[in-house]
């Protein structure tokens, strides 16, 4: 079995027209535990193959980025099972009290029926990756208790402010 590592990196995430959807903050690569589920699994096995220092380009097919758009992930609902009095296209909402419920997307809203998507924004689409993997290593006992990686301050994600968020 191979051991957990940490890995920082910094990227960009490009649609297929070269749209940047997201990216790392300068100066703050992202940083997580190897097989925790914290990245999606295309680009974690790409990582994994890297070494600190090298760049490149990884492209991630939906089956192992956010998956494929599934229809019946798409549900009409009247407006009054909504917790707010209005909404508009482009809402989120979370399906339910748990925190755990999945969070859904405003997509139509005609008079009293409002249209929600559940598939993630992403679902289908091919990622474009440029990635530059800062640093790696093994991962501490630890973190691996955790569940997730400290910053190099021996804290959860450097958060500040005294606290780490961890649960000691």
């Amino acid at each position: 079995m191979s051991t957990q590592q940490v890995i920082s990196f910094n990227y960009t995430l490009r649609n297929k027209a070269g749209e940047i959807l997201d990216q790392s903050p300068d100066g703050r690569p992202l940083e997580f535990l190897s097989g925790a589920g914290f990245l999606i699994e295309g680009l974690e096995e790409n990582l994994l193959e890297m070494n600190a220092g090298d760049k490149g380009e990884v492209l991630v097919r939906p089956e192992k980025g956010y998956g494929f758009r599934d229809e019946a992930q798409i549900d009409v609902v009247s407006l009054s099972q909504l917790p707010v009095d209005e909404v508009k296209v482009g809402d989120y909402f979370q399906a339910g009290p748990d925190r755990h419920a999945p969070v859904v997307r405003v997509v139509k809203v005609e008079g009293e029926n409002v249209t929600l998507d559940a598939n993630h924004p992403l679902a289908g689409e091919d990622l474009f990756f440029t990635v530059d993997v800062v640093s790696k290593r093994e991962a501490s006992e630890e973190e691996l208790a955790h569940g997730h990686a400290h910053s190099s301050e021996g804290c959860c994600g450097g958060g500040g402010g005294g606290g780490c968020g961890c649960n000691h």
